[in-house]
């Protein structure tokens, strides 16, 4: 959002090249766990604009792809019977790079990187978009209150992968005082010339937490290099005001 407010926007603030993630899965564990994982920890994106880690399930700004970004994955699994830390295992702990100095080519594109442990295998999905901008997502409730489970996905249309911004798995979504939803990630990148589509899908749930009304809808906003659009969302007595704040890079 650095630039969204700007009424006259800096010679250095452009579209560039970025990364989006789309997701960290583990896929394959040795016989040292069992399925499911009560896995925690964290997967993180350094750059070259501040060197700082930038967490992937709560990132504040886009990944810059000026020189190679280096990702660090350090996840652990709870280990049953303690309530120590300490105790936990580590199922994957590593670094790895993507060379997009490499690449010269004008069309973004996505790939996924495999990286083995001793006690894991871990996939991250991402993609290289070109010449893109910074869209920030914002949610809040207007009226009513958070008895609804939801799932929301940003999609730019010219990758047509899906990040999951929240899904909160059939529980009802948490909210703030001021009456904002807590969302898992709320930062993604979109092609210049391309077009972010929200989706949304949500359940409106009755008092023994079960779901009653199901809703689905769709928002697309053409990328912008400032300025903000918005859309609402109904749920049963439910409103849900959705804000996408835009900004050039860096």
């Amino acid at each position: 959002m650095r630039y969204t407010d700007i009424p006259v926007l800096p010679s250095n603030a452009r579209p560039g090249d970025t990364m989006e993630v789309f997701f960290v899965k583990v896929t394959q564990i040795s016989s040292d766990f069992q399925w499911p994982l009560d896995v925690h920890g964290f997967v993180a994106v350094r750059d070259s604009l501040d060197n700082k880690r930038n967490y992937l399930f709560r990132p504040s700004r886009a990944i810059l792809l000026w020189d190679e970004p280096v990702f660090e994955i350090d996840l652990k699994v709870k280990y049953k019977g303690s309530s120590s830390s300490e105790d936990d295992k580590i199922s994957c702990l590593d670094f790895f790079g993507y060379n997009n100095i490499c690449y010269k080519g004008s069309l973004s594109y996505t790939r996924t990187e495999v990286v083995s442990s001793k006690h894991s295998t871990v996939e991250v999905r991402f993609a290289h978009l070109k010449r893109s901008v910074e869209a920030t997502i914002m949610a809040r409730i207007t009226k009513g209150s958070g008895n609804f489970s939801a799932r929301l996905t940003a999609c730019n249309t010219s990758i047509g992968e899906d990040v999951v911004l929240l899904d909160t798995r059939g529980q009802g979504v948490s909210v703030g005082k001021d009456g904002e939803v807590t969302l898992q990630r709320r930062v993604v990148v979109v092609e210049e010339k391309a077009q972010l589509v929200l989706g949304i899908k949500a359940e409106q749930l009755g008092d023994t937490a079960e779901s009653s009304t199901m809703v689905e809808k769709k928002f697309g906003f053409y990328a912008k290099s400032a300025l903000r659009n918005e859309g609402y969302f109904h749920i049963g007595s439910s409103s849900l005001h959705i804000l996408v704040a835009w900004s050039l890079l860096p």
